[in-house]
This record gives C-alpha cells, sequence and structure tokens, in this order.
C-alpha cells in the first residue's frame, strides 16, 4: 500500500479531531471538513480499496481554494460573520470554490490557485507572528513547508513521496491552528487527543 494512503490517513484523524472541537470557529471546523473529504478520498484511492482519482482531485481542488483562505480568514478576524456564522461561511466557501473550479477548468491556471493556497498559508504565518502566537506561527510554518516540499516534488526521505510531506505538514499544521491561542479552549478540549476518548 501506498504511504500517501497512510499520511492521508493521519490527515483525515486530524481532521475529525478538529471537526468534534464545538469550541473552535465554524469556519475552522469547515475547512477541516473539506480537508478531510479529500483525505478519505486519498486514503481509498492511495490503499487500492476504492479508488477514484477524478473525485480525489476535485476535493483536493477544493481543499485548496476554499479551507486554506478559510483558515487565513479565521485566524485573522476569528470573531468575524465568515469564521462564525453558517450562512456567511457556507457564502465564502461557495463562492472560493467557484474560483478556484474556475481557475483551473476555465481559465487553466492551476498555478494561480497553488499561489492563493500559498498567499493563504503565509497570512496564517504573518498573522501569527505579528501578534506572537508564536506557536501558532510554528504550526503554519510547518503547514507552508508541506506546501512548498510538494511544490518541489522532494523526495529525499526514503519510502516517502512528495504528497506525503504536504499530508503530513497539513495535518502538523491543522492540529497546531486547532490549538492555538487564537480560541479559548474548551475544558473538553484540555486533554491531549489521545486521552479524549477514555
Amino acid at each position: 500500500m501506498s504511504s500517501l494512503a497512510y499520511t492521508d490517513g493521519l490527515l483525515t484523524l486530524v481532521c475529525v479531531w478538529v471537526l468534534t472541537r464545538a469550541s473552535l470557529p465554524l469556519a475552522l471546523r469547515m475547512a477541516a471538513a473539506v480537508l478531510g473529504a479529500a483525505a478519505v478520498l486519498g486514503v481509498l484511492r492511495f490503499s487500492g480499496l476504492y479508488p477514484l482519482p477524478p473525485w480525489h482531485q476535485f476535493a483536493s481542488l477544493m481543499g485548496a481554494s476554499v479551507a486554506f483562505p478559510l483558515l487565513a480568514v479565521t485566524l485573522a478576524w476569528p470573531d468575524s460573520a465568515v469564521a462564525q456564522r453558517l450562512k456567511f461561511t457556507v457564502i465564502f466557501s461557495i463562492a472560493m470554490g467557484v474560483l478556484g473550479l474556475l481557475l483551473v477548468a476555465l481559465a487553466q491556471k492551476r498555478m494561480l490557485l497553488d499561489l492563493l493556497t500559498v498567499v493563504s498559508v503565509l497570512a496564517l504565518l504573518g498573522v501569527s507572528a505579528k501578534r506572537k502566537w508564536w506557536g501558532t506561527a510554528l504550526a503554519s510554518a510547518i503547514m507552508l513547508a508541506g506546501l512548498l516540499l510538494f511544490a518541489a516534488k522532494f523526495s529525499g526521505v526514503a519510502g516517502l513521496a512528495p504528497g506525503d510531506f504536504l499530508h503530513i505538514g497539513v495535518a502538523l499544521g491543522l492540529l497546531g491552528l486547532a490549538r492555538s491561542v487564537a480560541w479559548p479552549i474548551a475544558p473538553e478540549d484540555e486533554a491531549p487527543p489521545g486521552e479524549l476518548a477514555h
């Protein structure tokens, strides 16, 4: 089985965990849902259980065009309507999804979509550093590193494909963002993920 199935599985688990954190902003959980959908389809595809490359590619496109901008907006303006209210979160997500489809399907500008993703993560890093949220900045930097290693098609570690660095970077970055000081941690969130089931 491809290593991509395992690292997409890791990303799936992190996304599910973020989705269960009711104290987190709605838009952050929506971003996790979009990324999680792509990760689940990735597990199915790369494990050979139910390979659906077009579906996985579409979900990944939505992750790039919807999830990363949602994360950036949520961290920059955690009290905004987009971050907190379902109606505005959905409108923003649909608008960004349509933009992503137009860039890739009609304009054939995948590079612009990739640029949007990188700019979104740079915004996460910039906001975190400006507000001196160093843990969040580290999480954003890890996410950025995963994106850049994937874009560079880095394969310098035996047994890992470039996509693995993307999956690991996004998983660790998302986990760090969910633990950010930008939003209060509810009592049920204080235990590490492994202890929540006990």
